[in-house]
């Protein structure tokens, strides 16, 4: 019969530590004195729990999860962060929820049972549309630093790397009422999503406070849907200009817009989030809400280096919101 791994848990009940204290132990930390280090080492090795040749001496472990490795916003993110990562000898094993509740749960059941130092992670779509986040509430129950970026749970207790989403809508809005134009739409496939939410928040307050405009929404939850709409509203409602809250709808909008030989920017307008490939090679050239993705990535990895190093009796929960940029290409006047 095959014998049952060690986990780090299990250590930690036996020997009354935090999980955190026992990884930090195992991958010889400065913060834990030598008598408990020894202690917990021993009980490790009587136990039976295998301890990598390196983990006595070089590299602490991250799990980052990713939901979609296929939007590129989030390889540019993980892109940042491994950089960062691998600046400080810290080793990154990637996970991908693709977008489901069951598969992230799945995962990190899994990887919290292995040698994890902290878990760097955004959230699903499933999981932010069903709003369960008992698995995100283990983790931090069982003492493992938890930092969230871009789709973040606003009811969780634990450090935040964001994007100013609301700001930006409004400026983005707000540079197309100074262009002229009046009628202008808000196209998204991304609408239950926190970060789409925002977004559109950020828009509609500064439409409130603008005269004479003509506001209109195009919204689907997924492409086809989202396709048909959008070629609808341009061939009918005279749309002057577009904010699209994701490279998807930005680009299909403007292929909808080059089928229907629409002049792009002096008949119709076009602003989408993000700076990514499907943008940068689009033609026009897209007109973009830069997120900085790879710097969101080297945050989030800063914010848990700090947090693993973290020898404070109290603990205290950061949200660090970088400030996106708009760059104005081809599809803008």
């Amino acid at each position: 019969m095959k014998k049952e791994k060690v986990t780090l848990k299990q250590l930690a009940d036996l020997l009354n530590y935090s999980i955190s204290t026992i990884s930090k132990a195992l991958n010889n930390s400065e913060e834990i004195n030598s008598h408990t280090k020894l202690k917990i080492i021993d009980a490790a090795k009587s136990m039976g729990y295998k301890i990598a040749h390196t983990s006595l001496s070089t590299y602490k472990t991250i799990v980052v999860m990713i939901p979609d490795i296929r939007n590129d916003f989030f390889a540019q993110v993980l892109n940042g962060l491994e950089d960062a990562a691998r600046e400080h000898n810290f080793k990154i094993i990637t996970g991908f929820s693709n977008e489901s509740y069951d598969q992230e749960v799945a995962y990190l059941a899994a990887l919290k049972k292995e040698s994890v130092d902290g878990f760097i992670i955004a959230a699903a779509r499933e999981t932010q549309q069903i709003k369960k986040y008992d698995h995100f509430e283990e983790l931090i129950k069982l003492g493992f630093p938890l930092v969230m970026f871009d789709r973040v749970i606003d009811e969780l207790e634990c450090d935040k790397i964001v994007n100013d989403d609301y700001q930006s809508g409004g400026r983005a809005f707000d540079s197309l009422i100074e262009s002229g134009d009046r009628t202008i739409c808000m196209a998204s496939t991304i609408s239950w999503l926190s970060v789409g939410q925002l977004r559109e928040k950020g828009i509609r307050a500064s439409v409130e406070k603008s005269e004479n405009v003509n506001f209109q929404v195009i919204s689907a939850s997924d492409e086809e849907e989202y396709a048909i709409k959008i070629e609808k509203a341009l061939k009918m409602d005279g749309i002057q200009s577009i904010i699209a809250l994701d490279q998807i709808a930005g680009v299909l909008a403007l292929n909808k817009a080059h089928e229907l030989q629409i002049k792009i920017p002096e008949e119709l307008q076009l602003i989408c989030y993000s700076d990514g490939l499907l943008s940068n090679y689009s033609f026009p050239k897209m007109s973009v809400i830069d997120q900085h993705a790879s710097e969101i990535g080297k945050k989030s990895f800063v914010r848990m280096f700090h947090l693993i190093n973290n020898t404070d009796k109290i603990k205290v929960t950061r949200i660090h919101t970088l400030k996106s940029s708009l760059i104005k290409r081809g599809t803008t006047r």
